[in-house]
């Protein structure tokens, strides 16, 4: 984004050569045509093609005042030009800092989706322990606390050996989707391996992170109930680690409960 400073540029320069003017001699108007000119060119520039446009207005407002009868012709074409400039020289800048955006644009995007899985479009193992980090620094200045809570779906090796690795990666969307539909604005969920998901429960004790758990689970269940085998023991297992109760750095929290996903756990499909 151009500044204010900076769209005003031109306009101010044309008006200084326009005082200038009174002070350098300059008989035949060249030098102070030349000047608006290079003036039209760096409102252009600097402030795109409506800074240009005033520049070459104020410009040519100042030759039209200070023309004889005999610089008429001399005076449209040097009008003529100026605005020509600023047409052609700011719809370019202008051009310029569109593609500039699209760049800036396309290259946020492609951050984002580098800290995503490709397969449920929640945050990967690195995205979720950036986010993990700057929810322990926020916790730790509040003197606040939150949960972790690591889930491990159960049974996709058996799914994917019997019904296919496509049918398997269905089975992690809908999980994820689980996942999502369970967690509040505030919460972050991840992807952290094959068959692990993370969240961040902030402001959250113990209890409700299992809560939240047991939900997320639940609710999976559902999704799946009817469709899959009972026979494939498909469900989800989870472990908690609270901070700062617990542990206070990122990696000692997801040691602790994935030490500990084994210890909850529930199977199905429901009847």
């Amino acid at each position: 984004m151009r500044s204010v400073t900076a769209s005003f540029a031109g306009p101010v320069l044309a008006f200084g050569i326009m005082l200038g003017r009174r002070l350098v001699p300059d008989p035949d108007g060249t030098l102070v045509v030349s000047l608006l000119f290079a003036a039209v060119t760096a409102g252009a520039v600097l402030g795109g093609r409506w800074s240009a446009l005033a520049t070459a207005s104020l410009g040519a407002l100042g030759l039209v005042l200070a023309a004889t009868d005999a610089a008429t012709i001399g005076t449209v074409v040097s009008v003529g030009i100026m605005f020509g400039i600023a047409i052609v020289a700011g719809e370019l800048r202008n051009r310029v800092e569109r593609a500039e955006r699209g760049v800036d644009s396309a290259n946020a995007r492609l951050k984002r989706l580098a800290l995503r899985d490709a397969l449920t479009g929640l945050l990967d193992r690195r995205g979720f322990e950036v986010a993990l980090s700057a929810e322990l620094a926020r916790a730790t200045r509040r003197n606040g606390r939150c949960s972790l809570v690591v889930l491990e779906l159960t049974g996709l090796r058996l799914a994917n050996e019997r019904l296919g690795r496509s049918i398997g990666d269905t089975l992690l969307q809908v999980f994820a989707d689980a996942v999502e539909r369970r967690i509040r604005q505030s919460d972050i969920a991840a992807r952290v391996g094959d068959d692990e998901f993370g969240v961040i429960l902030p402001d959250t004790d113990g209890a409700g992170a299992e809560l939240v758990a047991r939900q997320i689970i639940a609710s999976f269940l559902v999704d799946i109930g009817g469709i899959v085998p009972a026979d494939l023991a498909l469900g989800s297992s989870f472990g908690i680690a609270q901070f700062p109760a617990d542990a206070r750095k990122s990696d000692d929290l997801l040691t602790i409960a994935g030490r500990q996903a084994g210890e909850h756990s529930a199977e199905g499909p429901p009847e």
